[in-house]
């Protein structure tokens, strides 16, 4: 009889095991504050940026305003800096950033206003400087590429969808949505 419980014991420890627990990525942004990227109880798109795909990366932003100002959702942009002139001129190029970030929480925020949202966009609108591609390799995006990047992390803070050429912004949109009707899992 003992044997029966430590068998039911162990295959019941076995079993949580295997369920799914996000490993939390946590990022420094350019504004000082530690994001987790896969934070539970928001869906987090995290879109790859770097010189070459900077205006990729904008019109993906702005294909997701629909969504801004939802306190289940969030937008992260991981700028990948390895290898750039950036590197040289660090605080410049973060400086550069928070100007930019900060331009983007106005133009959002007609959007949080039409989610009925009073809050100001611009503690939410986030980027992290990658300067030695430590993140992109935490985020499995080992080189510097010339393709849209993007992970998208549901409200348990598990990957749902990665592409590493998003081509359909209305694909991205679809996949938030199903994430933010889904809080028991994936959206596919």
């Amino acid at each position: 009889m003992k044997l029966f419980f430590e068998s039911i014991v162990v295959g019941f420890l076995s079993l949580s095991a295997v369920r799914a627990e996000p490993q939390f990525l946590k990022a420094l942004d350019v504004d000082g504050h530690e994001r987790v990227l896969n934070q539970p109880g928001r869906v987090t798109v995290v879109i790859y940026s770097n010189q070459s795909v900077q205006d990729l990366t904008r019109q993906a932003g702005k294909s997701l305003d629909e969504f801004q100002g939802l306190a289940q959702f969030r937008s992260v942009v991981v700028v990948d800096l390895r290898g750039s002139l950036a590197n040289w001129v660090s605080g410049y190029a973060q400086r550069r950033m928070v100007r930019d970030l900060d331009k983007e929480a106005e133009r959002i925020r007609p959007a949080y206003v039409k989610n009925g949202s009073r809050a100001d966009p611009r503690p939410e609108v986030s980027a992290v400087a990658d300067f030695q591609g430590d993140l992109c390799r935490k985020l499995g995006w080992t080189e510097t590429v010339k393709t849209l990047r993007v992970v998208v992390y549901n409200l348990q803070g598990l990957e749902d969808r990665r592409w590493e050429d998003l081509k359909s912004e209305s694909e991205l949109r679809d996949t938030v949505r199903a994430c933010l009707k889904n809080k028991f899992g994936k959206s596919t």
